[in-house]
């Protein structure tokens, strides 16, 4: 099995979980009927890593969707989970580990289905879009974790979306000297949030190994101005004043993989761009430093990748094409409401 295998399978499977779950959905309500006429919930699948940069291993993962309904599950060694919710973004996560003094508790937020981290970064980030709210009735994250189905029916998606993408941009501005010397940003700063990473003290996972934050479970006071929470944080091992209200104009945030967060996708000279399109609705991931195919043979006639995509069930290939640098592979979806047409292009570029 060469490298070129082993690296389109990869791609293949993160692509494929997702078209999975849209397929199985009949419409945007939380629940769908079967041939009987019973109810049947759907769900939507949740994957992440729980980690201050050492991994939360063994912490209990939490979610809650916007109707106050909650599901739980335990994360591995590596700090990684994966969860089936009850449809109803957007979605609050908490992961605890431990008991009395030493327990750490951290907090996330999913906007949709797919990987979201649970970190002190991401911990951090809906504190500050908590700050932001002055309108707000809670002040500590146990009390917005509590409250997240009336909070998400206070505000809408759009909202909330944009406050904890800001925030998260606060956060990556507070660090950025961190970020710039452990992560490569020549295409922007990952999205702590939904950049997929892995606790080895790599990329991301190095820059939690970086920033110790303590307090960030304390009730706040104040409102806009003086809103305050007793917040400490540490950096390479010094003190360092969090700035709450930090520029950042022109920074951008990708959820681009890469070899370094994700190791089991080996390295090359090509970056690729694959835009995946299901029901006209198109998703694009772009993958830095791999090899590429080098002729149509390799890249449609994977045994491993064609096996990756039959062992799904719902595929049928009906057509596949490369010309040395584009790639194309068409293919229909059964599901519920009949056939559905999906599509993945590959582009490579040197790198």
């Amino acid at each position: 099995m060469n490298k070129t295998t082993l690296k389109r399978t990869a791609i293949c499977s993160a692509l494929l979980s997702a078209v999975v779950m849209v397929a199985g959905c009949n419409d945007d309500d939380n629940s769908s009927s079967n041939n009987s006429g019973q109810q049947q919930t759907t769900t939507e699948k949740l994957t992440g890593t729980a980690a201050t940069g050492a991994a939360l291993a063994g912490a209990n993962i939490e979610v809650v969707n916007k109707n106050g309904t909650t599901k739980s599950v335990v994360a591995g060694t590596d700090g990684k989970f994966s969860i089936d919710v009850e449809k109803g973004a957007p979605y609050l996560l908490k992961a605890t580990k431990g008991t009395g003094e030493s327990q750490i508790t951290l907090y996330s937020y999913a906007s949709a289905a797919g990987n979201v981290n649970v970190t002190q970064l991401t911990t951090q980030a809906i504190l500050a879009a908590n700050k932001a709210d002055e309108t707000r009735d809670y002040n500590s994250l146990a009390e917005i974790y509590t409250n997240w189905a009336k909070l998400a029916k206070d505000s809408t998606t759009n909202e909330m979306n944009a406050a904890i993408n800001q925030a998260a941009k606060e956060v990556v501005a507070n660090l950025k000297t961190v970020f710039d010397a452990n992560v490569d940003t020549t295409k922007g700063y990952p999205d702590i949030f939904k950049t997929a990473f892995t606790a080895n003290s790599m990329g991301l996972d190095k820059v939690l190994d970086q920033v110790k934050i303590n307090g960030l479970n304390t009730k706040c006071t104040g409102i806009g101005s003086t809103y305050n929470c007793n917040v400490q944080y540490v950096v390479n091992g010094q003190p360092f004043a969090w700035n709450y209200s930090v520029d950042t104009t022109g920074l951008k945030l990708v959820v681009d993989l890469n070899s370094n967060n994700n190791p089991n996708i080996p390295s090359g000279n090509y970056n690729l761009k694959t835009t995946t399109t299901v029901m006209g609705v198109a998703t694009v991931v772009n993958i830095q430093n791999i090899p590429k195919p080098d002729n149509n043979d390799q890249f449609c006639a994977s045994d491993d990748v064609m096996k990756a995509l039959k062992e799904q069930g719902q595929f049928t290939i009906n057509s596949c094409s490369f010309n040395g640098t584009v790639g194309n592979i068409n293919a229909t979806i059964a599901s519920p409401v009949g056939s559905i047409s999906y599509s993945i292009k590959y582009e490579y570029s040197p790198a």
